[in-house]
């Protein structure tokens, strides 16, 4: 956790915070109850607007919130140009470590698969001090491994990690597509298996299909778990009567995350406009 930001909750079912972070797109590092109904909450430090915007319009309240790791160690440097020479010149060298691979865990059901999983990252160039792999071209060779059905592989801190899932081969796939999560343009699109059906700079409808549930060989169709994720940006224009700072933080809420966003003053209040961006995925870590 190099740049983060700890967030200290209070009020009742406080627990309850993480859920609704969670189910706002937020990634918790870590939660850690304390007394009179507190709760301690870590998040990375580009979220830490969002998770405030969140949080404030909650029946939580915020005691306090500070930086942590590298980001806390960056904001003290701020104070002095000798201090902050010293700390980038520390910063460069743990950066240079963080893009290597120091460590190589195999998580989830197919850790027994470790053997052929390092002998594919060795293939590939990958070990102890070497760069980070490309995560998508690693995870389609792990994916053609006997009963894998899904891998996910990060590259975070000078940790590699593989979490891959076995299943029976004598089980049916579900086939479940990959859906547009909004109407727009299609922004990204990665498609480990499955086929895609549309392109990046395609115009979706929501719900519609963008990755069916199937393999072609040649003529033939065969149905296969979809490891897939899609990225549609859209615009954003909506009014709102409160101030600019509210009608900010209440558009981050409406549509997640925004770019390129300004505001207006209206008569009733103000404009937010900018590009909305909403993801899908399905079986992708």
């Amino acid at each position: 956790m190099m740049f983060c930001y700890e967030f200290e909750l209070q009020g009742l079912s406080v627990h309850r915070a993480v859920d609704r972070l969670r189910r706002e797109g937020i990634t918790i590092l870590s939660a850690k109850k304390a007394p009179k109904n507190r709760l301690k909450i870590v998040v990375s430090a580009n979220e830490r607007k969002k998770t405030f915007a969140i949080l404030s319009g909650s029946c939580y309240n915020i005691n306090k919130s500070h930086p942590l790791g590298l980001m806390r160690v960056l904001e003290r440097a701020r104070r002095g140009v000798g201090i902050l020479l010293g700390v980038a010149v520390a910063l460069l060298a743990v950066l240079s470590l963080q893009n290597r691979v120091l460590r190589i865990d195999v998580t989830g059901s197919g850790a027994y698969l470790r053997p052929q999983i390092l002998s594919i990252l060795d293939g590939r160039g990958v070990g102890y001090f070497s760069a980070m792999p490309s995560p998508n071209e690693v995870a389609a060779e792990i994916l053609s491994l006997p009963r894998v059905h899904f891998c996910s592989v990060k590259g975070e801190g000078g940790i590699l990690t593989v979490d891959v899932e076995v299943g029976d081969e004598t089980q049916k796939a579900d086939p479940t597509p990959l859906f547009a999560p909004a109407a727009g343009t299609v922004e990204a699109l990665t498609v480990l298996r499955g086929t895609p059906l549309v392109s990046v700079g395609d115009s979706v409808e929501a719900g519609q299909e963008v990755v069916g549930s199937y393999m072609l060989f040649g003529e033939e169709k065969q149905n296969c778990i979809v490891v897939a994720r899609v990225k549609v940006s859209f615009p954003v224009a909506k009014e709102y009567a409160t101030g600019e700072e509210q009608a900010r933080l209440q558009a981050l809420l409406d549509f997640g995350e925004l770019t390129e966003l300004h505001t207006t003053k209206t008569a009733n209040g103000w404009l937010v406009e900018g590009t909305g961006h909403a993801e899908g995925a399905r079986n992708f870590g």
